[in-house]
């Protein structure tokens, strides 16, 4: 199992930064780039929960159905519930604190990789670029939603 974690702060709220990351409109391809709206499906949502399915295409579509909760204030916390790259053990986790007018960010990953090509791709990805690669993640959809809240 690899675990990353990285953390950055922003001027959001913490507020504001789960309701971005809990936006799974047309405008989630913008935040998000690796939830295409090509392949972004709402199967089910209520007031603290969505499931959805998301993509990109890699080589391939890349893919997974997940779970996401966000009824601990300041949490969301994504669980994989199918993919054809990670398994359903992996899970993605974005808490937001208070800090000064803002909030620190703090992403954590937790990726179990299916023993396919795909997978096989997911784990180089991870494993050679790993926490920057996902700090440069966070950081760059934390900028999109300042722009679009300020």
């Amino acid at each position: 199992m690899l675990e990353i974690t990285t953390s950055t702060t922003t001027p959001l709220t913490p507020e504001q930064v789960i309701s971005a990351a809990a936006d799974f409109s047309d405008a989630r391809e913008k935040l998000w780039p690796n939830s295409k709206n090509k392949y972004l499906r709402v199967h089910d949502r209520g007031a603290h929960f969505a499931e959805v399915t998301e993509g990109l295409r890699m080589i391939g579509v890349f893919w997974e159905r997940s779970r996401y909760d966000w009824s601990e204030p300041g949490t969301i916390r994504q669980t994989i519930i199918d993919s054809n790259v990670i398994s359903t053990r992996s899970t993605w986790e974005l808490a937001a604190t208070p800090q000064g007018q803002g909030s620190e960010v703090v992403m954590r990953l937790s990726r179990e990789f299916r023993p396919s090509i795909k997978g096989r791709v997911g784990w180089v990805l991870n494993h050679l670029a790993g926490a920057r690669m996902w700090g440069s993640y966070v950081r760059r959809a934390l900028a999109e939603a300042e722009k679009r809240l300020g």
